[in-house]
């Protein structure tokens, strides 16, 4: 395969090591946990991370590609979870909310839950509920989370 072909397998694998690094150190690691859920041998991708070849084998591309297609789809899923949340919580005019939701117009994605959102349906009934409104907690609460020795020794400095 072309030049073009090794290029590709190297940015999608950069991709793939960049979100399964956990921190310094854990590149080799991460490269066997990539390995692993790839079904492509360990040397293959450490040749393509530090000894780019010349040619790379069609299966081993396609591995890669699926691979990075497979991760960045569940990373997809989590931002529209974590916006679909955020906006529950926060609103649908929170800075959040909208840069997430731009991603994912971007990436060709609907915001799960916020279109709905704006037309007067909650998409999360069970984390908040219709009354909800945004308060801050104050030393005044029920007796069930008061009944802690922390919680006492703090209300009777007021």
């Amino acid at each position: 395969m072309s030049n073009a072909d090794v290029m590709r397998a190297r940015t999608a694998f950069d991709d793939l090591l960049r979100f399964e690094t956990r921190g310094p150190g854990d590149t080799a690691n991460a490269m066997r946990r990539i390995a692993t859920r790839a079904a492509v041998p360990f040397g293959k991708l450490w040749a393509l991370r530090y000894r780019p070849p010349k040619e790379i084998a069609s299966h081993i591309l396609a591995r890669i590609e699926a691979a990075h297609a497979a991760e960045r789809e569940r990373q997809l899923r989590r931002l529209a979870h974590e916006v679909q949340l955020t906006s529950a919580v926060a609103g649908t005019a929170h800075p959040a909310v909208v840069a997430g939701e731009a991603v994912l117009r971007a990436a060709g994605r609907t915001p799960e839950g916020t279109a709905a959102r704006r037309a007067g349906r909650s998409p999360a009934p069970a984390l908040v509920g219709p009354d909800a409104a945004p308060c801050v907690p104050s030393l005044r609460a029920s007796a069930d989370l008061t009944d802690l020795p922390l919680w006492r020794a703090a209300s009777e400095g007021e």
